[in-house]
């Protein structure tokens, strides 16, 4: 059983499908952000939330509610600006990325997050990620999307003497 929310660092946490009572777990955990990477009909069917009654829960207790829907064993589609926009959520406090189980979609945005602010390969930020959650399984296309993320920000990284070694 995996343990939600896992935190990757001090700001930036995945989890898998919420129910009722993690909403306010989330709250006075400081979460001000829900990152929901899970299609409309997976929230509806597994959360067993309607999107409205999932955004009224949200907003009720202060978090501010960003839907992402992202196909199952695919990487989020505009995974640079998904990453970007998680980093400047992130300066003004926690945030929280959540699919349906956890395993998938969430690590892969999380993992992609650690490569651009830590200036990891995409090996070593998936590791990050797994020793967190050890019961992360990415596709393919996920993994490639990281090999993806590592080439875009090597640049960003080598300018600020921080080697994507």
């Amino acid at each position: 059983m995996m343990e939600c929310p896992y935190w990757v660092d001090e700001r930036v946490a995945g989890s898998c499908m919420p129910r009722r009572d993690d909403v306010d777990k989330w709250a006075k955990a400081g979460i001000r952000t829900v990152i929901t990477l899970a299609e409309a009909w997976e929230v509806e069917y597994y959360g067993r939330w309607g999107l409205l009654e999932f955004r009224r829960a949200l907003e009720e207790r202060g978090i501010e509610w960003i839907h992402w829907p992202t196909p199952d064993g695919y990487p989020p589609r505009g995974l640079i600006e998904l990453v970007e926009l998680v980093k400047a959520k992130a300066r003004s406090g926690a945030v929280l990325v959540h699919c349906v189980g956890g395993m998938g979609r969430t690590p892969t945005l999380l993992a992609a997050y650690l490569i651009a602010t830590r200036c990891l390969k995409a090996d070593d930020a998936i590791r990050h990620v797994e020793r967190v959650n050890p019961h992360i399984s990415l596709t393919d296309q996920q993994y490639y999307a990281l090999l993806e993320v590592e080439a875009t920000y090597r640049d960003v990284c080598n300018i600020q003497g921080k080697n994507i070694k």
